[in-house]
């Protein structure tokens, strides 16, 4: 019996992981990634200074970076089509069940930079909480 419990238990917690967005049209191009520069070197920069943060998870690719704490999931990435910057934040709603998602846009890396900064300390203030609750063991 528990053996089962633990294979359920892992079945449901692998179905409550977000994938990674997956790009407009599958395929990173050039200009995607030279547009989204300036962002990528950004999230490099960010991933550095928050190395220390335990269960931080921020992954950079040519042109989109991936960053997941606990339940929280946002993604950024440059639209060539739209010649747009954009991103996805998605959370678990405990609670109520279910996910709540949301879609940004902006015009300018500088925005795009700022959102996700805004997002880590976000992120970050949430961890050091965490981390701050007594242990029920």
């Amino acid at each position: 019996m528990v053996s089962q419990v633990r294979e359920k238990l892992r079945k449901a917690i692998d179905q409550q992981r977000r994938p990674e967005p997956r790009r407009p049209h599958g395929l990173s191009d050039a200009r995607a990634e030279a547009e989204f520069r300036p962002v990528r070197e950004a999230a490099e920069e960010l991933k550095d200074e928050l190395s220390h943060v335990p269960d931080l998870k921020i992954a950079i690719g040519p042109d989109s970076v991936w960053i997941e704490l606990y339940d929280k999931h946002l993604w950024f990435s440059y639209d060539a089509d739209r010649a747009a910057f954009v991103g996805d934040e998605v959370d678990s709603l405990w609670i109520e069940g279910g996910l709540r998602e949301e879609t940004f846009s902006w015009t300018t890396a500088e925005a795009c930079v700022e959102a996700m900064i805004e997002a880590c300390a976000r992120y970050v203030a949430l961890a050091e909480a965490i981390t701050r609750l007594p242990s029920r063991r």
